[in-house]
This record gives structure tokens, C-alpha cells and sequence, in this order.
């Protein structure tokens, strides 16, 4: 058990280090968090980019071949495989997208712990601060009573002594 403090004493933690440290811990990995956040949202937008381009490029092919007369063949053929490249693009986009939500899990889960971490930390100060409160009053409490107590036996030994 910790030693016992001398009355009027200010609440030292000994772990506040440790405190200190996770916190300055709980901190770089929210910071961390919120790049590999920026990243997923960033991919996200890329991909939704990607897919509206092609959703207009299919637009725009659909009503080439709907006006009826073509007479660029070489042109529509050409549209065709743009659009196999948009396909083969958002598909890798994808694949980056669900890479940096993996990254992002991945995060979230070390930044959790961190936070537990620190709240371990937190919750012990409080802790030993409630049992230093306590045996603050509890000395008190004595001090109080020793301080009765002599006065007690004081005016005792006065009234004797004025009356014997």
C-alpha cells in the first residue's frame, strides 16, 4: 500500500507519467485516424467520379446508336472500349477504396485502444484520488479529535485547579 501522506499535503499521482503518455498516444493515433479518414473519403470521391463518368459516357453512346444513321462506326467502337477502360478503372478504384476502409478498421481499432488505455489510467487516478480524500478526512477527523481532547482535559485541569 502507499505510504500514508502527512496532513496538508497536495494529491500526487505516481502514475501521471504513464497518464501523460497515453494520452500523447490517444492523440497521435486520432491523428492517424483521421488521415487514413481523409484517404478512404478521398478514394470514395474517385470512385464516384469515375462511376458518373461513366454513367455519361453510356449516356452519350446509348444516344449516338438511338439517333438511328451511324455513320462513324470506327468512333462507337472506339466509345466501347472507353468504356471497357472506365470499367477496368473503377474496379481497381475498388479495390483502393476497400484497402483504405481495411486501413481505416485497422485504425479505428489501435485508436480505440488507445483510448481504453488512457481511461484504464484515468479511472485508477480517480480512484486513488477518492481513497486520498478519504484518509485526508480521516486525518482530520483524528487531528479533530486529538484537538478535542486536550481541550477537553485542559478545561478539566482548569476547573480543578480553580476549584480545588
Amino acid at each position: 500500500m502507499a505510504k500514508e501522506p502527512k496532513s496538508g499535503k497536495v494529491f500526487k499521482y505516481g502514475l501521471e507519467t504513464v497518464l501523460k503518455v497515453r494520452e500523447i498516444k490517444e492523440k497521435k493515433e486520432q491523428e492517424k485516424f483521421a488521415e487514413r479518414q481523409r484517404k478512404y473519403l478521398e478514394e470514395k470521391e474517385k470512385e464516384e467520379q469515375l462511376k458518373e463518368k461513366q454513367r455519361q459516357r453510356r449516356n452519350e453512346l446509348k444516344n449516338i446508336i438511338r439517333g438511328g444513321f451511324i455513320d462513324d462506326m470506327a468512333g462507337i467502337i472506339r466509345r466501347k472500349a472507353h468504356l471497357g477502360v472506365l470499367k477496368e478503372d473503377i474496379t481497381q478504384q475498388v479495390d483502393k477504396v476497400l484497402s483504405a476502409s481495411r486501413e481505416l478498421d485497422k485504425q479505428r481499432s489501435l485508436l480505440i485502444e488507445a483510448m481504453k488505455g488512457k481511461k484504464i489510467i484515468q479511472k485508477n487516478r480517480e480512484r486513488q484520488y477518492d481513497q486520498y480524500q478519504i484518509m485526508m478526512q480521516k486525518l482530520e477527523m483524528n487531528f479533530l479529535d486529538e484537538v478535542a481532547t486536550e481541550r477537553f482535559t485542559h478545561d478539566k485541569y482548569e476547573k480543578e485547579a480553580g476549584g480545588g
